[in-house]
């Protein structure tokens, strides 16, 4: 159970990682796509943007995972009502 738990844990953190290297990437993307203002401008900019558009993917994940929660235990609810 514990190996299995570690496991869990490492897996994390590589995907952590691996997502704050994307932003990285993604800022830099960003910097030299906005050449008019000054390059570390926009690469804060570009930061910005990807928390942005990070916290909406991770905000819908978990309320895509509570409202399948919800429906699997109203689902069980009924099921011991009829039974």
């Amino acid at each position: 159970m514990e190996n299995h738990q570690l496991l869990s844990i490492l897996r994390l953190m590589v995907l952590g990682i691996a997502v704050a290297v994307g932003g990285l990437f993604f800022s830099d993307l960003w910097g030299h796509f906005f050449n008019g203002l000054p390059y570390e401008h926009s690469t804060l900019l570009g930061m910005g943007a990807y928390l942005c558009i990070l916290l909406v993917i991770c905000t819908g994940l978990i309320l895509s995972r509570l409202k399948e929660r919800k429906e699997g235990e109203n689902g069980a609810v009924e099921q011991d009502e009829r039974g």
